[in-house]
């Protein structure tokens, strides 16, 4: 796990996948004010929802969770663009540079942080953008005891997976 020190940014991703524990780090990131605008990053479609013939993407699931918890709507985005950490990196480094965005605050698990940093921060030191990586906590298991919940062992051998195959892919 890594996490950088909060600090005031132009703006504040959410990645894709976990809206409601995502989303409520989100709120408590933007109501402590280091944030004026949150954007919801992920292209992919609920499955769970589907399964009952509801079509949202998670971004746009993040999304509700932020407002309905009193985020003003015109400051909370859904970008409905990426669909794996890589390419919502892309998507988050090419809204900033489109934006004038200098600096943000990206926000996954705490669990995938170190491979968040490991794709965000170069690319985005690289192009003058300065980038805080953030974890949001399970709201599943107890991340200190991780191993005494079957959740947090499928989350653990899950990100290794991912790890490996980032390690080979990129």
């Amino acid at each position: 796990m890594y996490e950088d020190e909060l600090e005031q940014v132009d703006a504040l991703f959410v990645l894709g996948g976990g809206a409601l524990h995502r989303g409520n780090e989100a709120v408590k990131i933007y109501n402590d004010g280091f944030a004026p605008y949150i954007y919801c990053t992920s292209g992919n479609f609920s499955q769970d929802l589907e399964s009952l013939g509801i079509r949202y993407y998670e971004s746009e699931i993040s999304r509700m969770n932020i407002v309905r918890q009193g985020i003003p709507e015109e400051s909370v985005v859904a970008l409905r663009t990426g669909t794996s950490t890589a390419e919502e990196s892309d998507t988050i480094l090419n809204f900033c540079k489109a934006n004038q965005i200098e600096s943000c605050i990206v926000l996954s698990s705490r669990f995938h942080t170190g491979r968040v940093k490991s794709v965000f921060k170069n690319k985005f030191e690289d192009e003058g953008i300065k980038i805080i990586i953030r974890g949001a906590p399970s709201l599943l298991y107890d991340e200190a005891n991780w191993w005494k919940d079957e959740r947090g062992l499928i989350m653990v051998n899950n990100e290794y997976v991912k790890k490996l195959y980032y390690l080979v892919k990129y």
